[in-house]
């Protein structure tokens, strides 16, 4: 009897990621959720009803650009900057809101997730350039409304590298 309560209990938290996203999820960005017939959730194929806002269009290195993520009310969320069509997240985020947090995929900071699976609703995110930012970025997020019902690739809209700094081409 105690090893099936073991093994239920162990289930339980294997099917959610209820205090932050995994590093696992990264790159891909997708959260694997597991039901408890252990078969993945999948993320969902309509329209998000979530946005990622930027407060400027324009960013420089080492500058701070506040991030919304914004529609009805959500549990989780993985959250990156990233140079366009790169998989490695840029910057670092700060002053994480209540009920969120920084997280580490590749540096310190350089991602933002959620806490806990407290209910959130438009969050505001502080993220700060890399003193080095030589591309155009944009932010993108994968939000879950619950443990199975997310959306993958909720993207800002592109945030250019200011005019009079360099920027490389084909930045990867």
């Amino acid at each position: 009897m105690l090893g099936v309560v073991v093994l239920v209990g162990v289930l339980s938290l294997c099917g959610a990621f209820p205090f932050g996203a995994p590093k696992g999820a990264c790159v891909t960005m997708t959260p694997f959720h597991i039901y408890g017939n252990l078969t993945r959730a999948n993320a969902q194929t309509t329209a998000s009803p979530y946005s990622v806002k930027v407060g400027s269009n324009l960013y420089t290195p080492g500058a701070a650009v506040k991030v919304q993520i914004v529609g009805p009310v959500f549990e989780g969320f993985l959250l990156q900057a990233r140079n366009n069509g790169n998989t490695a997240p840029v910057g670092t985020f700060s002053a994480a809101p209540t009920d969120t947090k920084s997280t580490r995929c590749t540096a310190d900071n350089d991602s933002m997730t959620h806490a806990n699976p407290h209910p959130k609703q438009n969050i505001t995110l502080t993220w700060t350039a890399p003193i080095y930012a030589r591309a155009d970025i944009m932010f993108i997020a994968t939000i879950a409304a619950d443990k199975y019902t997310f959306w993958l690739n909720n993207t800002s809209p592109m945030v250019t590298l200011a005019p009079g700094y360099k920027k490389e081409v084909n930045h990867v």
